[in-house]
């Protein structure tokens, strides 16, 4: 029988997401029983994500220089999350009540987590599109990314443009003629599944 343990998917999810769900680690794991002694000590990462979303703000005006400094802090930030998943993993040892209280999201061997299915069609009103998926197996959200232009040739340039638990969402003020590539994830009690095969639509 597989073990279970906690996993570092969040290293996948945009930015802003990173943030609050390392936040939230840090929280589960603050005065926890369980984990007193983390490889890296709970200030020190606190201190790298504050440093992250300073960064994630100043990298707005769209300065080079200001999206390096951004990446380089995103890299600390998730090296840091990957010590501290593989501390949780040696001290739960597969006890799922001990992988819960950490705040990360942990393997389940009984249901795997797959990739949704995605259509993208027209939008109720010129200059839209409607992506519709699979609902959500329990309680979870969609991570809805979008690249207007057609498919982006970097990882970091998907854009994410909405965090729910509907099955469909309207995406709005598109330039008509111009392709939309969407890709969708599901975040739930489970885990999280990879991105789809992203779509390509045409913005009427």
């Amino acid at each position: 029988m597989r073990i279970l343990k906690a996993l570092i998917d969040i290293v996948r999810f945009a930015i802003p997401e990173k943030i609050v769900s390392y936040r939230n680690i840090i929280s589960k794991l603050t005065g926890n029983p369980y984990y007193v002694a983390p490889y890296i000590p709970l200030a020190e990462a606190t201190l790298a994500i504050n440093a992250l979303e300073t960064a994630y703000i100043a990298a707005q005006d769209g300065s080079h220089m200001a999206n390096s400094s951004m990446h380089d802090k995103e890299l600390l930030v998730d090296n840091n999350f990957r010590v501290l998943a593989h501390y949780v993993n040696q001290i739960a040892n597969g006890d799922e009540t001990k992988l819960l209280s950490s705040g990360f999201n942990i393997s389940k061997e009984w249901t795997p987590i797959t990739k949704p299915i995605l259509s993208v069609v027209d939008g109720p009103h010129p200059g839209s599109a409607q992506a519709s998926t699979t609902s959500l197996d329990g309680p979870g959200v969609h991570v809805w990314q979008i690249h207007k232009g057609g498919l982006p040739l970097l990882e970091t340039e998907w854009e994410t443009v909405k965090m729910s638990p509907a099955a469909s969402t309207v995406i709005e003020d598109l330039e008509i003629g111009t392709f939309l590539a969407v890709r969708v994830c599901a975040v739930t009690a489970k885990g999280t599944s990879e991105y789809c095969i992203p779509v390509v639509k045409l913005i009427n």
